[in-house]
């Protein structure tokens, strides 16, 4: 499993190294939030000819966020950039100091202070789309599916708009934690596997002890399965989540196909506009997969008009 990890991160990488060079857009990055002393930061790629649209895109994968990669996202965030989109790279904190729900608070934030700032982007804040790739695809779909965080009694003006989103375009997401690749298989309760896999961090979680005033491990595994549930988009999604389009590679063997398919199912089932492209022959990521992204700027210009 190691191997694969690294054959596909290579490729990953390899396929975005020789990204564009373009002139038409700006690039600026700003801090959205600060959290365990950590800058939060996104970096904000506005095309000269933008069409007032607002895409977050995730700096995310193995459940990590490092600068390292940025050079790769940015050219997978291009083709939308070059389609007129302002597209929003959204860095958060990062496994294995982290967990899931830290990173998702996170993205869910992201979003309220892009919609906070709409005037200031000259977007629109009624309709924002988001994507990711792999576990940023599984952060995507989690910030998309989940329940709106907005606090109108809030004192901060930020918490007070709506994290929701209109529309999620996403490449090979994990969607399910409690049926992983089968009917039953509870990923998470694989300790063994994700070590193997290298995303342990991600899944441990903690909670606040106010006697220690320290962070202690969750073990209970009833309460480990609510919070696996509640991580995973398939579990989560109603009736009103945003559409979504999902591309996967059917010879995928870190997140099999059947993520996709499985929450496509019941999207189809929620009536939400969904729609699965099967990579044939492809693995977790594949060359060539910012050419994909046309299928990303059509769904995007379908569903945030």
């Amino acid at each position: 499993m190691k191997t694969i990890i690294l054959s596909v991160l290579l490729a990953l990488t390899n396929a975005g190294q020789f990204g564009q060079t373009d002139t038409t857009f700006s690039q600026t990055e700003i801090t959205y939030d600060r959290r365990d002393g950590t800058s939060l930061t996104l970096t904000v790629l506005k095309p000269k000819k933008a069409n007032g649209k607002g895409i977050i895109s995730l700096l995310s994968g193995n459940f990590v966020s490092d600068h390292n990669l940025f050079g790769l996202y940015r050219d997978r965030a291009l083709p939308l950039v070059n389609h007129g989109y302002t597209v929003f790279l959204v860095m958060h904190r990062s496994a294995p100091r982290f967990a899931l729900p830290d990173m998702l608070e996170d993205v869910q934030r992201a979003v309220q202070f892009v919609r906070h700032n709409a005037a200031r982007y000259r977007i629109d804040p009624a309709h924002l789309g988001i994507t990711g790739t792999s576990s940023g695809g599984h952060l995507a779909l989690l910030a998309a599916m989940s329940k709106d965080i907005a606090d109108p009694a809030s004192k901060d003006p930020i918490a007070k708009v709506s994290a929701k989103l209109q529309a999620v375009a996403v490449f090979c997401p994990p969607t399910d934690l409690l049926n992983f690749g089968s009917a039953g298989y509870h990923l998470p309760a694989d300790r063994p596997a994700l070590v193997e896999i290298g995303v342990l961090g991600a899944f441990s979680y903690r909670y606040w002890d106010s006697v220690t005033r320290t962070y202690l491990p969750i073990n209970e595994r009833g309460q480990l399965r609510r919070i696996d549930s509640l991580m995973s988009p398939g579990q989560v999604a109603e009736k009103h989540a945003p559409p979504a389009l999902l591309i996967h590679g059917d010879k995928d063997q870190l997140v099999p196909i059947q993520q996709s398919q499985a929450l496509a199912s019941k999207l189809q089932n929620l009536q939400v506009p969904v729609r699965l492209v099967v990579k044939s022959g492809a693995g977790h990521g594949w060359k060539d997969m910012n050419k994909d992204e046309k299928e990303f700027n059509a769904w995007f210009d379908r569903y945030l008009n």
